[in-house]
């Protein structure tokens, strides 16, 4: 590589102009016009952040989907009813209007940059004595979804729900924590075992019977402080050390398995890599990961835009 294109790769808006290249301009600006029309709809007044809340939500963005999160989360809080803490923790790159927009329509949310969370991560890693998930952390973007929303939690559950899913319906298996906290970890049923390390290798090197399929698009967890420390150990591993997409979906399985504790939310909270012949009125949600990414534009937000969503939260 070129000193000139080494140089543009790390500049933010050579690599926006490269993306927008790929997608092709047009697609581009449909796309953030569609994106663009969840920001008509009035905030969302959720509870503040309490120590004594049974449960907050976390959720995980950056520039480039704080959008699609909106959408997720105003559908999730719609079809739910329920005003549960929320906290957007931000990857990445920030700027006015992002930040702007998102308090707005989430004025009692508490946003987390990363410039501020490195530091508290960093400072409470070491202090711990943690140097594998620090180095971890540093590597792979997604472990700030295992680190950051373990170590902000200080509520009896934590409801983690990423950027590309769509709820369709309410989510009564999500909601009945308040009155009954659940006894098993609960996670989306993947399409296969996307995992780090294999189940055979789970078994021989770490002892752990690695439970199959456990998708973190969606997931309802109990506070459990031994979590990290356990995820700790299991980095020695190199298998399970290696930077990936699924490196905190790796952790987040060996450690639910170890305890006993994998709970699968029913398959109407949906995962599949392509479109599907299911009617989206039959789905809670979906998670548009992967290789579905592109149908959450084609095919998730327009559905959602069909049943009314957008009048009803108007009025």
């Amino acid at each position: 590589m070129t000193p000139l294109r080494n140089l543009l790769s790390h500049n933010h808006f050579w690599r926006q102009l490269r993306n927008l290249q790929g997608e092709g301009f047009y697609s581009a600006y449909d796309r953030i016009r569609l994106w663009s029309r969840i920001l008509k709809t009035p905030p969302v007044i959720t509870e503040s952040l309490s120590d004594r809340a049974p449960v907050a939500v976390h959720t995980l963005t950056y520039h480039r989907d704080y959008l699609t999160a909106i959408w997720a989360l105003k559908s999730f809080y719609h079809y739910s009813g329920v005003s549960y803490p929320l906290i957007i923790h931000l990857q990445g790159r920030t700027n006015s209007r992002m930040i702007a927009r998102l308090s707005g329509h989430f004025p009692n949310a508490v946003l987390i940059t990363q410039a501020q969370a490195d530091v508290d991560a960093k400072r409470w890693l070491t202090e711990c004595g943690y140097p594998r998930l620090l180095e971890a952390r540093h590597s792979s973007i997604m472990m700030m979804k295992l680190i950051d929303f373990n170590i902000i939690c200080h509520t009896a559950s934590l409801l983690a729900i990423d950027s590309d899913v769509i709820f369709f319906r309410r989510p009564d298996e999500l909601l009945r924590v308040v009155d009954q906290p659940p006894d098993k970890d609960l996670f989306m049923h993947d399409t296969a075992s996307w995992y780090n390390i294999s189940e055979d290798q789970a078994i021989t090197d770490l002892r752990i019977t690695l439970a199959p399929r456990v998708n973190c698009g969606v997931m309802l967890l109990s506070r459990d402080e031994r979590r990290l420390a356990r995820c700790e150990d299991y980095l020695a591993h190199p298998s399970v050390s290696r930077p990936s997409s699924f490196i905190e979906q790796t952790m987040y399985a060996l450690y639910a398995s170890e305890q006993d504790r994998v709970g699968y939310l029913p398959d109407n909270y949906y995962v599949s890599p392509g479109s599907t012949s299911l009617a989206l009125s039959n789905l809670v949600c979906r998670h548009y990961a992967g290789p579905s990414r592109q149908l959450l534009t084609d095919e998730g937000i327009p559905g959602l835009i069909r049943t009314g969503f957008l009048e009803e939260i108007l009025n």
